[in-house]
């Protein structure tokens, strides 16, 4: 990635956006399954899975795009059920053999990993990791991560990530079962409940009450904007389209030295990332200027902050700047970035903390 300063603020520029075609797939406690644009955090509803005795904890999709949720209780134990991502429909796959399922996910060559919290119902359990076989229904302990109420999972590439709300974003060993925490000083963001899940570009993202950016290497959030309506979420994953999702967040924290993280952007191409002073939008880019015309979800006070060019992987970092970004800026400066060759448009993201 190509780092650029991220403290020259100038004057307008922007760009007409395509159509997004990716998704977040989001399960919730219930069976209900929801669709969520990675941009906006718009909500729409599925459909459900047809088995609603008992809470759906985890979700997670394999190398095809087949999607497995899980549900079951402490009494009666927890299933694996393949989901139809169009109509929402479950089909039961396996029992685990397990009574406290938290959350699954599928890493690199099919694996399939469960947590299970050895109290559950009880708190205060420290979870573990194992690996599960869909087909025989066998079940390998892989060790114990050392933390409690691990209840989203997903995988960075081939690292395996955790959430919870002790410590947030955690790294976990698939040898040992160990949990490290990426970063002391900051958990996740506050909700009731947790999603996370990252798309095959790096980009991470987190849905409680609203839609959030994470920062893999460091664990920081952005918010990107509320959800449109609230639930008791199990997990979520991210749906690829035809060519990699537009993303933006943030790497540090006002008062500080930041970073502006992007994938998604034309390889070796450029992007213009502009900032605004509080709500509002959207926002047409003035005609005269490149992209002229595209919608921005910014206000009318927006204007560029710098131009970054990608590198072959279609990905750039804009910072650290010589200064610090002022802590005057937290909850009150968005920034929103534009693809100078599609006019395609990333998610804004809130200097939030």
């Amino acid at each position: 990635m190509r780092v650029i300063s991220i403290l020259v603020l100038a004057s307008f520029l922007m760009c007409s956006s395509a159509v997004q075609s990716q998704e977040i797939i989001l399960l919730g406690g219930g069976g209900d399954l929801h669709s969520i644009d990675p941009n906006s955090g718009s909500l729409s509803f599925i459909g459900l899975t047809g088995h609603h005795d008992n809470l759906w904890s985890g979700l997670t999709q394999d190398s095809q795009g087949r999607l497995y949720g899980s549900t079951g209780s402490w009494v009666s134990g927890f299933s694996i059920y393949e989901i139809d991502p169009v109509t929402g429909l479950g089909t039961f796959i396996a029992d685990t053999g397990l009574f406290g399922v938290g959350c699954i996910a599928i890493g690199p060559n099919d694996t399939f990993y469960l947590i299970n919290d050895p109290l559950f119902p009880a708190i205060g359990g420290l979870n573990d990791l194992y690996t599960f076989d869909t087909s025989t229904g066998l079940l390998n302990l892989v060790g114990n991560t050392g933390i409690e109420s691990v209840i989203a999972l997903d995988f960075h590439g081939d690292q395996l990530c955790g959430m919870n709300g002790l410590e947030g974003l955690v790294w976990i060993d698939t040898v040992t079962g160990v949990a490290t925490d990426v970063n002391p000083n900051f958990i996740e963001p506050e909700g009731a409940t947790i999603s996370m899940c990252f798309d095959d570009a790096g980009a991470g993202y987190y849905v409680n009450h609203a839609l959030w950016m994470i920062d893999f290497e460091s664990g920081i959030y952005s918010p990107v904007d509320w959800i449109s309506s609230f639930g008791y979420w199990a997990e979520a994953v991210f749906r690829e389209g035809p060519k990699p999702h537009f993303s933006l967040w943030l790497n540090g924290t006002t008062g500080h030295y930041m970073q502006a993280k992007m994938t998604g952007i034309t390889p070796n191409g450029q992007a213009a990332v502009l900032w605004a002073k509080g709500e509002g939008g959207p926002t047409l880019i003035p005609s005269g200027l490149p992209c002229a015309g595209t919608m921005m979800d910014l206000n009318s006070s927006m204007q560029k902050l710098s131009i970054v060019t990608a590198d072959a992987n279609g990905e750039a970092v804009l910072g650290p700047g010589p200064k610090r970004v002022p802590s005057s800026a937290k909850g009150f400066i968005w920034l929103q970035a534009v693809d100078l060759t599609t006019c395609e448009t990333s998610n804004r993201v809130l200097f939030f903390i």
